[in-house]
């Protein structure tokens, strides 16, 4: 298969949806000759935010110190091969399609004996793992797509492990509290594990009993592991960090947003762990960035891109629109899927609001009511636009935003990926990628 086939073999897989548990993924792999087993070394990123921004920042570190790493994530923002990459470029279009040739045979065999297909996830999660063997990294970098002990990602044993935070979300999949989700996400703790954690409150003691159960040794963020004398700008944020006895005092990141220095201090812990040095943290942590994620993607006026799309995360953005631009008029683009809490999400952010454009993510199946999130914003007191055409939909939202004011475009990342097209940001050039051999 060609890259193009490739894709499109993928993409039919979509039809099977969401469908937890490692049975099919453990089957794929071993009939590939378990690739996953000549991986060095795993570094697994859970949580419910901030995992994309934090497994980022470990990758960026642990290059910068010399070795050899490969990154898995998801979703993508515009080309499906930024979620896999070697030494921080995507996968090539040639490489892609030589695993997903490898791979797609045995999901053939699989289904014609019998088996449940493999999902797209599960196919993404092999592609990603066989790319990764064959390049012989030292260290694999793995974001969690959804809980954890039912994502295919768990069929590694992470070396370190870290949790960011825990709140509701894909509450059909993982539970409808807090302590459920985080039992569920606490599942790729594992034995000989060692565990940086962002969990507070009510999803702590979940994390704790699968620690302890493992006998993993846990560092907290905000007891092991603290953050003093932060110091936030729209260009990002500079802070000293400990860990114990260890001290690095100035540490500059570039990603804005009052949320990214708990992720860079998670990630500087978690390389710490993983014998990284103080200068290849100070240079990783800076030189990282994770786009969608309060990017910047204009001036006159500001636009700012941020992956906002549930109640722990949209708190997250607002507290960081009102520490950085305060006294800006604020228009948003808003797309959300159905199965998000948008009524939640949209209460914390319409406050903030001089007005709304509401347009569909590009996902039809998750997004068929859309103009609910219309509704709800304009029950909220927000004058509201709603259209269906996403690029029509920017159009009208730059139009309605003063030189002086703020476009923001929130929601789903998928409708990030569409806007972006249209946006002058810089991105990787498909040119921008890194060969297996």
């Amino acid at each position: 298969m060609d890259y193009q086939q490739s894709l499109a073999f993928m993409q039919d897989l979509c039809k099977f949806g969401v469908n937890p548990g490692l049975q099919r993924i453990r089957e794929l792999l071993r009939r590939l000759g378990d690739p996953q087993e000549s991986i060095g070394h795993y570094l697994h990123v859970g949580g419910t935010n901030g995992k994309g921004s934090t497994a980022a920042y470990c990758e960026s570190v642990l290059r910068a110190s010399g070795r050899r790493t490969g990154f898995f994530s998801s979703p993508h923002l515009i080309c499906h091969r930024e979620r896999y990459r070697l030494d921080g470029r995507w996968l090539s279009e040639q490489d892609f399609a030589a695993s997903i040739s490898e791979i797609a045979p045995h999901i053939t065999a699989m289904v014609a004996e019998g088996w449940e297909s493999p999902t797209e996830f599960e196919l993404a999660t092999a592609c990603a793992l066989l790319s990764f063997a064959r390049a012989k990294v030292d260290w694999a970098v793995l974001e969690v797509g959804m809980g954890g002990s039912i994502d295919s990602t768990n069929i590694i044993d992470g070396d370190i492990v870290i949790m960011t935070n825990v709140a509701l979300d894909h509450c059909r999949y993982l539970g409808n509290t807090v302590p459920e989700i985080a039992q569920v996400k606490a599942g790729i703790i594992k034995k000989g594990s060692q565990v940086v954690c962002g969990v507070s409150g009510e999803g702590e003691e979940a994390v704790r009993r699968a620690a302890a159960a493992c006998r993993a040794p846990v560092y907290w963020l905000g007891r092991d592991i603290a953050v003093e004398q932060v110091r936030s700008d729209s260009l990002g944020s500079r802070f000293h960090w400990r860990m114990g006895e260890d001290r690095l005092e100035d540490l500059a990141i570039s990603m804005p947003g009052l949320y990214q220095v708990d992720n860079a201090a998670l990630a500087a812990a978690a390389c710490r762990l993983a014998g990284c040095g103080s200068r290849a943290i100070r240079q990783g942590l800076q030189s990282a960035k994770w786009p969608g994620r309060l990017e910047i993607a204009g001036q006159r006026p500001l636009i700012v891109l941020d992956g906002a799309h549930n109640p722990h995360g949209m708190a997250a953005l607002t507290a960081s629109l009102q520490a950085l631009w305060p006294d800006r008029r604020k228009i948003a683009l808003v797309g959300m899927l159905d199965d998000k809490d948008r009524q939640a999400a949209l209460a914390l952010l319409a406050p903030l609001l001089g007005g709304a454009v509401v347009t569909p993510p590009p996902m039809t199946q998750r997004s068929e009511d859309w103009r609910a999130t219309a509704r709800y914003l304009s029950g909220l007191g927000v004058p509201v636009l709603a259209m269906e055409d996403n690029r029509r939909a920017l159009q009208a939202a730059l139009a309605w935003t003063e030189p002086e004011d703020m476009l923001l475009v929130t929601g789903s990342l998928y409708l990030l990926g569409e806007i972006r097209r249209w946006l002058p940001v810089k991105t990787d050039k498909e040119e921008n990628v890194c060969p297996i051999g």
